[in-house]
């Protein structure tokens, strides 16, 4: 018997038969620690790193249900011969239309004009801008960036991207890499979007250096991590104006409470962490995870591996 623990829905119709598909939680994996049948996991990053304190003689594959992976033990893992996936792709759409969303709230003005409570809408023309023809700049351009930068390009945005390393992307007018490059560039751009993930390249990349290079109708849409940003420095930049707004989805604590500074700013949107949810993405992680878990249970190498295991 082969054992899969998962703390979500599988469609385990198509499983061998000698597959068993067990529903578990954080606390009720600990019931199968020592246990030789199990060769697979799916489960939060939590999770991942709980497992790993534990030992799973048999386990082959830890399917990661999210995107991200900070704070996963992954070289751990790959000493163990373990194969740790992520999410791929299977929040993009939401995050990318959650992005489109906020910038259309902040150049639409929606959000700090208090007449739309009232009975006679004041217009105020001159608030209102467009998104056509805006130049935008989206560090990261992964699945998540290229999915932001195809609903842009329909606004005839001029789209770039910031990545570890040049080249030709679909939907991206060009792609820089170099933060030295991206702070003598940086003033070119109307929205800077970040999906950057938290790792040690990545963490406070948004400091003084580079809120001050941006000019000052400039908007920033956080996505990705906020350990991106220095808090302090972002709330300075806001507070004192010396850059437009910011679209904020991601903190520390969701959903942020009353006391989350940055909801004081009228030029701050804040999102509680909503970005990656809708009805839609249950469905395509069921599908995706099943599929992956299915890859393992063939001998077969499942998609998107982040620590890159020999077998």
């Amino acid at each position: 018997m082969r054992i899969v623990l998962t703390d979500k829905d599988l469609d385990n119709s198509g499983f061998p038969s000698d597959v068993q598909v067990v529903k578990i939680t954080y606390k009720t994996m600990d019931a199968y620690e020592n246990n030789c049948d199990v060769i697979a996991i799916a489960g939060s990053r939590a999770m991942a790193i709980k497992a790993n304190r534990m030992d799973f003689p048999g386990l082959k594959f830890f399917q990661l249900t999210s995107a991200g992976f900070d704070g996963v033990p992954l070289a751990e893992y790959r000493n163990k011969g373990v194969m740790v996936a992520n999410a791929g792709s299977t929040y993009s759409v939401p995050i990318a239309e959650t992005v489109v969303f906020g910038m259309l709230l902040m150049a639409k003005k929606l959000h700090a004009n208090p007449n739309n409570r009232h009975v006679k809408i004041q217009r105020h023309y001159i608030e209102i801008q467009e998104l056509y023809a805006k130049k935008v700049m989206i560090l990261g351009a992964g699945s998540i960036g290229t999915e932001i930068a195809k609903r842009l390009s329909g606004f005839d945005m001029i789209v770039d991207g910031y990545a570890q390393s040049e080249g030709t992307r679909p939907f991206f007018n060009r792609v820089i890499c170099g933060r030295n490059v991206l702070i003598g560039e940086i003033a070119n751009y109307d929205y800077v979007i970040s999906t950057l993930p938290d790792s040690e390249s990545t963490r406070g990349f948004f400091d003084k250096e580079l809120l001050s290079r941006m000019k000052q109708t400039s908007v920033i849409v956080n996505v990705g991590r906020k350990a991106v940003f220095n808090e302090n420095d972002l709330f300075d930049a806001l507070n004192t104006k010396s850059i437009c707004g910011a679209v904020l989805d991601m903190f520390e604590r969701l959903p942020n409470p009353v006391t989350n500074r940055f909801r004081r700013l009228r030029n701050v949107i804040v999102l509680p962490g909503v970005s990656a949810i809708s009805q839609e993405v249950n469905g395509r992680l069921k599908m995706y995870c099943t599929n992956n878990i299915r890859t393992i249970l063939d001998n077969r190498i499942p998609q998107n591996i982040v620590n890159k295991v020999e077998i």
